[in-house]
């Protein structure tokens, strides 16, 4: 309880400072970045006061569990939304620049500082930016992952079991994200902060499911933070390449939908059974979970 009191108490003081003071339009909404940073704060202060450390095994890396981690994710979400996008639009509007002018050539914005460019160094562009994306947002997803999956989740494990354990900690993890997206640091246009507490939270406990089943199999601190940092860069990349919609409600529903498919696919891990974690684990709370 320390630990969630603790992170929580740290949410809304941040979530505080940005939302008086403008928002989302907030000059310091860069420090919003902070928010991935305080669950890890938070067990420092636990650690301090109570001497418990996250349940972590740096050594941990089963590389089979590596395209999970970085694609399950952001596939389900695009297998289910741009057909979605499809079916209410259309088709799929890509942003002007993405259509080679007269001379065959791509003109980027200027602001993304990639001048003009052949197919080819287009398509290394953006999957170069796809990568650096990736490295950026697990680096930062690292600090969530150390308190949510690494702390949290074993000791409620302890008390409750695998599965149940999971359930909650993702419920106690999407909670946590309410007071960012009331204060704007979590924003999207046309999107009203209530209208977004009252939804978002559906895709965060639906991510936390399958990151919660990917922590059981592996124990892996780094493929958990890889998962998340997938999620929150790759999870619509598609979508960064398109045309802003004319209806933020469609944008809504279509991403509620790809919440509602990370659900049912977070469920059916969670709940088919698996008798053992990897392998490599060794952990005995694997029996526990086939049980249950």
């Amino acid at each position: 309880m320390v630990f969630i009191a603790t992170s929580y108490g740290l949410s809304i003081a941040l979530s505080l400072i940005i939302g008086l003071t403008g928002g989302h339009e907030s000059p310091l909404i860069g420090f919003g970045y902070l928010s991935m940073f305080l669950p890890a704060i938070a067990v420092l202060i636990v650690n301090f006061a109570m001497n418990e450390r996250p349940r972590v095994h740096w050594d941990r890396f089963p590389l089979h569990y590596l395209p999970l981690a970085l694609f399950l994710m952001p596939a389900v979400l695009h297998a289910v939304m741009l057909p979605l996008m499809i079916a209410v639009q259309g088709g799929l509007r890509w942003q002007d620049w993405l259509t080679p002018l007269g001379d065959g050539l791509y003109h980027t914005p200027v602001a993304r500082g990639w001048g003009t460019l052949t197919l080819p160094e287009l398509l290394g562009h953006i999957a170069f930016n796809a990568v650096i994306g990736v490295v950026f947002t697990s680096f930062l997803a690292f600090f969530e992952e150390i308190g949510w999956r690494a702390w949290l989740l074993p000791r409620l494990e302890d008390r409750m079991g695998a599965r149940r354990a999971v359930v909650l900690t993702s419920i106690i993890w999407a909670l946590w994200h309410v007071p960012f997206e009331l204060s704007g640091i979590l924003h999207i246009d046309g999107i009203s902060p209530l209208t977004l507490a009252l939804t978002f939270p559906l895709g965060t406990i639906a991510s936390g499911l399958i990151l919660g089943w990917l922590w059981l199999r592996t124990e892996s601190i780094w493929l958990a933070a890889i998962a998340h940092g997938a999620l929150n860069n790759w999870g619509q990349y598609a979508f960064k390449y398109m045309q802003d919609s004319a209806n933020p409600n469609t944008d809504l529903a279509v991403l509620t939908a790809g919440s509602l498919a990370m659900l049912a696919v977070g469920a059916l891990l969670l709940w088919r059974g698996h008798s053992a974690r990897n392998a490599s684990t060794g952990s005995t709370a694997a029996a526990r979970l086939a049980g249950r």
